[in-house]
C-alpha cells in the first residue's frame, strides 16, 4: 500500500485538473486545486484557455466518461440548452479527409444510435467546475505553484510552494500527491531534471495547424444540421467546422494544416464554405451575421511526453491531460482522452499500489498509444504533416483512404468510422474482418460498375 492519503494538490483548474480533483476526492481527506487564472462564475471564456473560443467536440465516449465522473452533468447541460444529436442522419454532415460519409437519410437504417452532446468549451468547463467546487473536501484556490518540494532522501514530492495572487508572501502546502494538470506548458520535465531525473522522451508530429474562429448568428430554419464538419485532406489544406451551441448561435472554426494559413476574415470563411460544404450550408453561412472579433490560434505540434519510458520517476507526483499528451485538435478527441486518463487514475488508486506514479504513467501510455498512432498515420498520410514517419504509415493510410472512400456510400462503414472516431467501441481504429470484407466487396462492386460504364447502384450486402 502507498502512503496515507491525507492531502492531494492539483495544479491547474483546467478540465483535466477538475476531473483529477473529482477522482481524488474519493480517496483523499482533502483536495486543493490551485489555479492562477481568475475563474468566471458563469460560462465564459478564460484568458488561460486561448483555444476556448474555438470549436470543441465532445466525443460520445467523452460524454459517457464525464457522466460517470459527474452524475447528472449531461441532463443539466441539456436543460441549459446544450444541443444533442440523437437523429444523426438529419443533424450531421461529416466529411473526413475529403470523403463525405454516407450517413443514411432513413433513421431506421442507423444501426447502433448514440447521442452526441454539443456544449461549448466554456460551458462544459463551467458545468464541471461548479460540480467540483461543490464537493465537500475539495477547495479551489487562487495562486501560482512556483515549484513542488522534492525530498531527495525519500525520492518523492512532499509539497508545493504557492504564490498567492492576493498577497505577497509564499505559502507551502504539504501533500501526499501532486497532479500536474498545467497543460502543454507543463514544467514537469524541467523539475525532473532539477531533481536529478531524466526528462521524458517525446513523440511529436509537426501538424502546423492555424485556426480562425467567428461566432455567427444564422437565421433559424436555414439549417437542419447542428454539426457540420468538413476536414482538410491531401487535396485541400483547409477545413471547416460549424457547431450550434447552447446559446443558439453558431461557432464557425476554419483551419489550415501543414502551416497553410487559416481564412483571415468572415468573407474568406464563406468562400471556404462554398468550396467544401454542401451548397445549402454555405448559403446559410452567408446569410449569417458574424458576432464579435475573429479569434486566431495556432497549434504547431502534437506532443506525447513518454513518462512511461523513464526507469526512475519520483513518487508523489503525476501528470494528467495535455501535460502528458496533446492530440491533433481537428480530430476532436482531446477532452475525451483527458476523461479516460481520469478513469485510469481512479483504477490505479483503487488498486492500492505502492507505485502509484509508475502504474498511472503506464496506464496512460496504454490508452494513449492507439489513438496517438492512428492520429499520426492520418496526420502524415492524409493531412500533410511534415517530418519523418515510419514506412508503414503510408500503406496503412492508403488502406484507410480506401475505407473512407467506401464509407461515402455505405452507411454501415460510415457508422463504424464515426463510432471509432468517437472512441466508443474501442480506442483502436483497426477494422475487424467483417468490416474489411465489406469494404473490399463494396469497392470491387464500384470498380466493376465503373469499368462497365454502369451507373447502377448495387445493393450492399448486410
Amino acid at each position: 500500500m502507498g502512503r496515507e492519503r491525507v492531502h492531494a494538490v492539483v495544479i491547474g483548474a483546467s478540465i483535466a485538473g477538475l476531473c483529477a480533483a473529482r477522482v481524488l476526492s474519493d480517496f483523499y481527506e482533502r483536495v486543493t486545486v490551485i489555479e492562477r487564472d481568475p475563474l468566471p462564475t458563469s460560462s465564459a471564456n478564460r484568458s488561460a484557455v486561448p483555444q476556448g473560443r474555438h470549436l470543441h467536440l465532445l466525443a460520445a465516449r467523452g460524454a459517457d466518461e464525464f457522466a460517470t465522473l459527474f452524475p447528472g452533468l449531461l441532463e443539466d447541460m441539456v436543460a441549459a440548452g446544450v444541443p444533442i444529436l440523437e437523429d444523426q442522419p438529419r443533424s450531421l454532415h461529416f466529411a473526413a479527409a475529403g470523403h463525405v460519409l454516407g450517413i443514411p437519410t432513413d433513421p431506421d437504417l442507423w444501426g447502433q444510435p448514440f447521442t452526441t452532446y454539443i456544449p461549448s468549451r466554456p460551458h462544459l468547463e463551467w458545468q464541471i467546475r461548479r460540480r467540483t467546487a461543490g464537493i465537500d473536501n475539495v477547495t479551489i484556490t487562487a495562486g501560482s505553484v512556483s515549484a513542488p518540494q522534492y525530498d531527495a532522501a525519500a525520492e518523492r514530492v512532499s509539497g508545493v510552494h504557492v504564490d498567492p495572487v492576493d498577497r505577497g508572501d509564499t505559502g507551502f502546502l504539504a501533500t501526499d500527491l501532486v497532479v500536474d494538470a498545467t497543460g502543454r506548458g507543463t514544467r514537469l520535465p524541467v523539475w525532473l531534471s532539477q531533481w536529478g531525473f531524466q526528462r521524458p522522451p517525446e513523440a511529436t508530429v509537426d501538424v502546423g495547424i492555424t485556426y480562425a474562429t467567428h461566432d455567427v448568428d444564422i437565421p433559424e430554419g436555414l439549417l437542419e444540421e447542428k454539426m457540420v464538419i468538413a476536414g482538410a485532406s491531401r487535396n485541400t489544406s483547409q477545413g471547416l467546422g460549424m457547431l450550434q451551441y447552447e446559446h443558439g448561435g453558431w461557432v464557425v472554426t476554419t483551419f489550415g494544416i501543414a502551416r497553410a494559413p487559416a481564412p483571415r476574415s468572415f468573407a474568406d470563411m464563406c468562400e471556404l464554405a462554398d468550396a467544401i460544404t454542401p451548397p445549402h450550408v454555405a448559403a446559410a453561412l452567408r446569410k449569417g451575421q458574424p458576432v464579435g472579433e475573429l479569434a486566431n490560434h495556432s497549434y504547431p505540434t502534437s506532443r506525447w511526453r513518454r513518462y512511461d519510458k523513464l526507469k526512475r520517476f519520483p513518487a508523489g507526483i503525476v501528470p494528467l491531460g495535455d501535460a502528458v499528451a496533446s492530440f491533433n485538435p481537428t480530430y476532436g478527441q482531446g477532452m475525451t482522452m483527458t476523461a479516460i486518463q481520469a478513469a485510469n487514475l481512479r483504477r490505479v488508486l483503487e488498486s492500492g499500489t505502492g507505485d502509484l506514479a509508475g502504474e498511472f504513467n503506464r496506464a496512460t501510455a496504454k490508452t494513449t498509444f492507439p489513438v496517438w498512432t492512428m492520429n499520426a498515420v492520418g496526420d502524415h498520410t492524409l493531412q500533410q504533416a511534415r517530418g519523418a514517419a515510419p514506412r508503414w504509415y503510408k500503406p496503412v493510410g492508403e488502406l484507410f483512404d480506401q475505407f473512407l472512400g467506401a464509407a461515402e456510400s455505405d452507411p454501415v462503414l460510415a457508422e463504424w468510422f464515426l463510432r471509432r472516431l468517437s472512441l466508443l467501441d474501442s480506442l483502436y481504429m483497426v477494422p475487424p474482418a467483417r468490416i474489411v470484407g465489406r469494404t473490399v466487396r463494396h469497392n470491387l462492386r464500384c470498380w466493376w460498375a465503373e469499368k462497365r460504364g454502369s451507373t447502377t447502384q448495387f445493393p450492399i450486402p448486410a
